[in-house]
């Protein structure tokens, strides 16, 4: 699945980083092979608000770089 293809529910992504990560949560793994360095960066950086299940946030980050959560 490729981002651009990505249902964003507007047709152009809106600017929202928060928004953009929980959709790219939502979606992931299926979108990763197309995340940029600056993708992974937003998608960790708003992990913890994000409503996805536990597994799925310790996925996201351990493929994007980013430290598991020990709590």
């Amino acid at each position: 699945m490729h981002l651009k293809r990505l249902i964003w529910d507007y047709p152009n992504p809106l600017k929202d980083d928060l928004w953009r990560a929980t959709r790219m949560a939502e979606y992931f793994p299926f979108v990763f092979e197309e995340l940029t360095q600056e993708d992974k960066q937003m998608l960790l950086k708003h992990l913890d608000t994000i409503n996805v299940p536990d597994e799925r946030k310790d996925f996201i980050r351990m493929v994007c770089g980013g430290k598991q959560d020990t709590g």
